[in-house]
């Protein structure tokens, strides 16, 4: 399971921080992007957990003041999975 959560430039040190240092939490993946990095206008940061519910869960309650799930997620999911899989292309393109 994904979910993305919208942090400001503030808090975004203190979310990351905080998702890394738990061990259920670190064990799935976390990934950070900056809005305009994905042609969005927003001023924040993006940052993906891909892991059990349950845990999704934990870290929603961990950082409830800090963060919150981004309620255009499924936009920002599109955008990275087509970023990942045109950088995927590429170096295919690379290899040959």
């Amino acid at each position: 399971m994904r979910e993305v959560f919208e942090v400001s430039n503030d808090n975004k040190s203190k979310v990351e921080e905080i998702f890394k240092k738990d061990e259920e939490i670190n064990r799935g993946s976390i990934t950070i992007r900056t809005a305009s990095s994905l042609d969005m206008k927003e001023d924040c940061y993006f940052i993906i957990l891909d892991t059990y519910e349950d845990r999704i869960k934990k870290a929603k309650e961990l950082v409830k003041d800090l963060a919150k799930p981004y309620k255009n997620a499924k936009k920002v999911l599109e955008k990275i999975d087509e970023q990942e899989n045109s950088a995927i292309e590429g170096f295919g393109n690379i290899l040959g």
